[in-house]
């Protein structure tokens, strides 16, 4: 039978499909091969490209997804940071949306849950946990990432049952790989555990537990490094020093020349004070050091390195070659300036080679750079202080106080020994500075306090320098808060100071304007003595029936002399005498004196000084109009008007006729001088020697006398 052109057809599609897939899934088994053995090697970029190689040909492959994340996690380790763990959750969380199938494998959750604690998002990271125990109960590691979570929460009862229900599930005959790495991380967390909890002890047999099991692939020596140092540090504290080299001894021989338990060799060998050969371990810790660090090209050195190899060389070299030892704490603090460390170090350098100044300067450096009082790098810079102040003349008084300084953070750190020891040594330097008590003998400079520098050595390169960076950041933030502080408090003092003068000025301005109202009462006050004590210008006084009494106020003049004669005793002083009257007038005998218009006449000069105000004025006035109503006996004095001599006949009346106005009294001459020019500048400006002429009511007017010019 014939096959037709369509069945051929069809049948070439479905192999080349079948082909194209198992191509496809070969190559995405070849990259995840591949992945995996270069994370065997510890090659972590390698491993990156690979598993991104085969999750781009199968993005639902769990193996493929677990690999990258996981790999993208240990780079992110090594290089301390969390960029790619960042990605890995992204790329994770969208995996699962797009292909719920992978909802089901428990291994996309503890990838998941590693990558949420590396971030530090522990609620997330117990979700996911959880998530993958409901999926695979009986997995170990599951537990173990449980109790990691628990532990990351403060839960560390939780976190230890945790712990041993995951070392019940490990097989008791062969183990895997998985199994040796489980089981190590879980005898290591139950150290960390014991040793918080303060059982040295435990911690020890867990950590010795941990370095039994056979050591871990390349990819994570680092771990296993780490428990080296561990262990090492724990028998530290628990004074073992020589068991604490027989470890980093037996991790160098695992390992090889690994820096972090080479330095931790080096600062147990300058540590262990047990040893009657101090110059032979300072010389092997050179050695040791010589592996870390190139010793011959310190200009190589650039800042923000990693300082303990140098500052562990200046240490080592302190007892042998001091020249050495400045150059090697000169590179120490090239790499951490801020380190409190190093400048107790070579305060010590400098006060053993007797240069006091300049262990002065490292010491009150180092004070500077310490965060808070109660710190042992505190007291111990308080310590050396002192012993550099006890080696200056006339300067205990300063050692004493140092003491006490050095006493106070004993005190605040619990060290009631110390404390006792230094107010003691306190006291006895004061007697010795008044010549009360004997001289003391001069102590060795401190060193460095060694749990100071344990904490440093049992971290790692990138942790140590991450550490003294996150110093550096807060000590410039208590110096930009001390600033400030200053900063508010000089404002706050100038703000002081400007209401201060601002206030001086309110009372001087107070105090010149009560100056000014005193001086102003005593010229009124003097005014008005002045203006008692001057005498009263006498009042003319008119006074007649039915005619209202007008005061006419004169001023004071020199005595004058009357030209005619004497005004007759006879006549009584209220009487006004006019010239006769002819027979057939109408008027009457007595007529009442006409109003009187007051002259114009210049003031005197020695009363024109007497300035006096409007008020002054009307108080004077109303006194003068009470004088007039109740004249006294000064005020009974008169003015009189009396007739002319007789005239021979055809002679003209002088001053504008008989009938002369009250007003223009007769010409008086002062005695020894001239008679007075009638000049202008009175109300009537006529001519010179004559007044207008006033005519009484009911007169006969004569024509001779309506003008001056009636002599024409």
């Amino acid at each position: 039978m014939p096959v037709s052109p369509v069945m051929t057809k069809s049948t070439s599609t479905a192999s080349t499909t079948a082909n194209t897939t198992s191509y496809d899934t070969a190559a995405t088994q070849t990259w995840i091969t591949c992945g995996e053995c270069a994370t065997t090697l510890g090659l972590i970029v390698s491993a990156i490209k690979s598993f991104e190689s085969a999750v781009n040909r199968d993005p639902a492959n769990a193996t493929a997804l677990v690999g990258l994340c996981s790999s993208l996690r240990l780079n992110d380790i090594s290089v301390n940071e969390t960029v790619g763990s960042q990605a890995a959750i992204e790329k994770l969380n969208k995996s699962l949306e797009s292909f719920p199938s992978l909802s089901k494998e428990a291994n996309i959750f503890k990838e998941l849950c590693e990558c949420y604690l590396l971030v530090g998002l522990n609620d997330q990271a117990y979700q996911a946990v959880q998530s993958a125990i409901q999926l695979a109960p009986q997995d170990a590691s599951l537990w173990l990432l449980s109790a990691q979570t628990l532990i990351r929460a403060g839960a560390r009862a939780h976190a230890t049952g945790s712990l041993a229900h995951c070392l019940s599930l490990l097989p008791d005959g062969t183990f895997s790989s998985t199994d040796i790495e489980t089981a190590r991380a879980a005898h290591a967390e139950l150290a960390a555990i014991s040793a918080a909890d303060g059982n040295i002890e435990l911690s020890i047999k867990e950590l010795r537990a941990t370095l039994e099991l056979p050591p871990p692939p390349l990819s994570r020596i680092d771990e296993y490094v780490a428990l080296v140092c561990a262990l090492a540090s724990a028998l530290e504290r628990d004074n073992d020093i020589l068991g604490a080299i027989k470890v980093c001894e037996d991790g160098e021989s695992v390992v090889g020349n690994s820096p972090r338990i080479l330095m931790s060799h080096a600062y147990l060998l300058l540590s262990n004070s047990n040893t009657n050969d101090k110059d032979g371990a300072a010389q092997q810790a050179i050695n040791l050091l010589a592996k870390v660090v190139d010793i011959d090209n310190e200009s190589a050195v650039q800042e923000g390195s990693d300082f303990l190899p140098w500052y562990l060389l200046g240490k080592a070299y302190s007892h042998s070659d001091p020249r050495s030892a400045y150059d090697s704490y000169q590179v120490a603090l090239r790499c951490a300036s801020n380190c409190s460390i190093i400048w107790l170090a070579v305060g010590k350098l400098y006060l053993e080679l007797k240069q006091l100044k300049d262990a002065l300067e490292a010491y009150s450096q180092a004070l500077k750079l310490q965060l808070g009082d109660g710190s042992n790098g505190t007291a111990t810079a308080w310590d050396g202080l002192s012993c550099v102040y006890e080696r200056c003349e006339d300067q205990l008084m300063d050692a004493c106080d140092a003491c006490n300084r050095a006493a106070v953070c004993f005190k605040a750190m619990g060290d009631i020994k110390s404390c006792r020891f230094f107010e003691d040594r306190a006291i006895a330097l004061e007697k010795a500075s008044k010549k009360e008590g004997p001289m003391l003998s001069l102590r060795d400079p401190p060193d460095v306090p060694t749990f100071l520098i344990r904490d440093i050595v049992a971290l790692a390169p990138n942790e140590r320098i991450s550490f003294t960076q996150q110093q550096l950041q807060a000590q410039q933030q208590a110096q930009q808060r001390a600033q400030e502080q200053a900063q508010q408090q000089q404002a706050q003092q100038q703000q002081q100071q400007q209401q201060a003068q601002q206030a001086q000025q309110q009372q001087q301005q107070a105090q010149q304007q009560a100056q000014q109202q005193q001086q102003a009462q005593k010229s009124q006050h003097i005014q008005q003595q002045n203006h008692n004590q001057s005498p009263v210008p006498p009042q003319h006084q008119e006074t007649a029936r039915n005619s209202p009494q007008v005061p006419i106020q004169t001023p004071q003049q020199p005595p004058v002399q009357y030209q005619g004669p004497a005004p007759p005793p006879q006549l009584p002083p209220h009487q006004q005498y006019l010239y006769p009257i002819p027979k057939n007038s109408p008027r009457q005998p007595q007529l009442s004196t006409p109003q009187i218009q007051h002259s114009w006449s210049p003031q005197p000069q020695h009363l024109q000084h007497l300035q006096q105000s409007p008020h002054q004025t009307q108080q004077q006035q109303q006194q003068q109009q009470q004088q007039q109503q109740q004249p006294g006996p000064h005020q009974q004095q008169q003015q009189f008007f009396y007739p002319p001599p007789p005239l021979g006949p055809g002679q003209p009346q002088p001053n504008g006729g008989p009938h002369r106005s009250p007003m223009n009294p007769p010409q008086m001459i002062p005695a020894g001088g001239g008679p007075y020019a009638m000049g202008p500048g009175g109300p009537n400006n006529g001519a010179p020697g004559y007044y207008n002429y006033v005519s009484v009511p009911g007169s006969v007017q004569n024509s001779q006398y309506s003008s001056p010019n009636w002599r024409r």
